[in-house]
């Protein structure tokens, strides 16, 4: 416990015979005790300078995905020396950066689609690169993004392969070759604009199908009656030999616009216009003021590594009640972060 500053007592003067002004007399007096006040300044700025950083807190959706996810940048960023707090704050994206603006998290996992929709729902870009584009704009002020994964939650249409064989159906494209009126096996309730876009593309679907997981989804979809809607990282963290084996989903096509070229012209190039649900890419949203520059460099080193396949399988594994903490030890090990 640091001492009080104002309890010292000057000593007693010192008897002295020989002739001493008043001048002398006054400093001798003084000299203890600027000394002692020195000593309690002293004391006092090292209290201070003992405080610790305040260590950054990660914050999570609570989804078995985005648990490992807080987990692994929270890995990440103490194996580069950085404190981090042990808890993980649960709340939507709404709730996180609301918290993050009271500085109460400092990062948490998001998807750009989902995140976007949240911040500025009258933009609706399609593309990956439109999204994190937008998404950077839209963002509140002291809040940034970095750089997104390879991760993907975006809505895909899933068929049984034998379907699509017998169809010759291999993307999005040919999905008015389908037959019409499947039912389309959901968990949850789809959202209008991916029925929409779906519809834009030439799906003819049928009635909404809910059910209770992905898992009976999938063993809907593979019997070839029924179509369904899922995520890459949904359909990744099925084990493949049961019916996910036998489904497949049907990827967005890049087209270029329908302009023709003039005979004998040189033929224009024009960037790819994508057709489909909006991008859910994974990315890392940290409170601006709270991260340095090597700090983001170390979140950025997890988006060159994390891939769909790693977060599904990490994700499944938490489902049987493994902890995220200890998967996402392993998996930093794994890639040397």
């Amino acid at each position: 416990m640091c001492p009080d500053a104002t309890a010292h007592d000057a000593p007693a003067r010192a008897h002295d015979h020989r002739p001493t002004s008043v001048n002398a007399v006054r400093i001798r007096l003084l000299i203890p005790t600027f000394a002692a006040l020195m000593l309690v300044v002293g004391v006092l700025a090292g209290c201070g300078s003992t405080s610790a950083p305040h260590p950054l807190v990660m914050g999570s959706d609570g989804t078995p995905a985005m648990s490992v996810m807080a987990e692994i940048y929270a890995g990440a960023l103490r194996n580069s020396g950085t404190a981090v707090s042990g808890d993980v704050v649960i709340g939507d994206d709404a709730q996180l950066l609301s918290m993050m603006a009271r500085t109460e998290v400092d990062l948490f996992g998001a998807f750009t689609g989902t995140l976007l929709a949240g911040l500025a729902p009258e933009l609706a870009p399609t593309t990956s690169e439109d999204t994190y584009n937008d998404l950077n704009r839209s963002l509140p002020q002291g809040v940034s993004v970095g750089d997104p994964t390879p991760v993907t939650n975006a809505p895909q249409l899933v068929v049984a392969i034998s379907l699509a064989t017998s169809t010759g159906v291999t993307d999005l494209s040919g999905c008015a070759r389908l037959p019409a009126g499947l039912p389309v096996a959901v968990t949850g309730t789809p959202s209008e604009a991916t029925l929409h876009v779906l519809a834009d593309a030439g799906c003819r679907l049928g009635p909404v199908q809910t059910l209770t997981d992905v898992h009976a989804v999938v063993a809907r979809v593979a019997t070839g009656t029924a179509v369904g809607i899922l995520s890459p990282l949904q359909l990744a963290a099925q084990d493949t030999e049961g019916p996910a084996g036998k489904v497949q989903s049907l990827p967005v096509p890049e087209q270029s616009p329908g302009t023709s070229t003039p005979a004998g012209s040189a033929p224009q190039s024009a960037p790819p216009v994508t057709v489909g649900p909006r991008a859910e890419d994974l990315v890392p949203v940290y409170r601006t003021a709270a991260l340095g520059s090597d700090q983001v460099k170390t979140i950025n080193k997890v988006a060159g590594e994390i891939t769909t396949a790693d977060l599904a399988t990490m994700a499944r594994k938490v489902q049987s009640g493994a902890e995220p903490r200890d998967l996402a030890v392993d998996w930093l090990g794994e890639h040397g972060i």
